[in-house]
């Protein structure tokens, strides 16, 4: 009888146990070179996200900018004189009015800075300048009055920093 039990272990089929902690072992290194190489193309992922939402909110400010009038003294209404024409542009860049909702031209949102922008854009912020730059040579500003130049940095949430650039002319 108790031979008929040892060569019933014998012919026995399974894993020991010796196998068993060799190939956890195994799996679980297998499962850690797969997981580091897919956790940082995870965190680059975002990325696109970023700056989409960066191009869009400089984008519409850049839109809401240039749809104001070029300079506080040029027409709204017709005969549509700029202010080039009637000799008397505004010496001054930065805003006339006290609240941003008044703002009518461009030069109004110089120095115009929003550290969080809220909503959709959370932790968005950007900065805007405007300068003089007649020749289209941002490395000689105030050079003339007959184009604005119109710099917007939108700072993403990461810290990367996205330029926006355009010129408003005197027409």
């Amino acid at each position: 009888m108790r031979a008929k039990r040892a060569s019933a272990f014998k012919n026995a089929k399974g894993f020991t146990l010796l196998e068993l902690v060799i190939g956890i072992v195994v799996f679980t290194i297998s499962l850690t070179i797969v997981l580091s190489l897919i956790v940082p193309q995870a965190e680059q992922t975002a990325e696109p996200f970023r700056q989409v939402k960066a191009a869009k909110l400089g984008q519409s400010l850049m839109n809401d900018i240039l749809s104001r009038s070029y300079d506080e003294n040029s027409d709204r209404s017709p005969p549509f004189e700029t202010c080039n024409a009637k000799g008397n542009c505004s010496t001054t860049l930065g805003p006339e009015e006290a609240n941003e909702d008044e703002y009518d031209d461009v030069d109004d949102y110089n120095g115009h800075v929003v550290s969080n922008v809220g909503g959709n854009y959370n932790n968005f912020s950007f900065a805007v300048t405007v300068d003089y730059d007649s020749d289209l040579n941002d490395s000689t500003p105030t050079d003339g009055q007959t184009f604005k130049r119109i710099d917007i940095a939108v700072t993403a949430p990461d810290g990367q920093v996205y330029n926006f650039s355009a010129y408003r002319g005197s027409y």
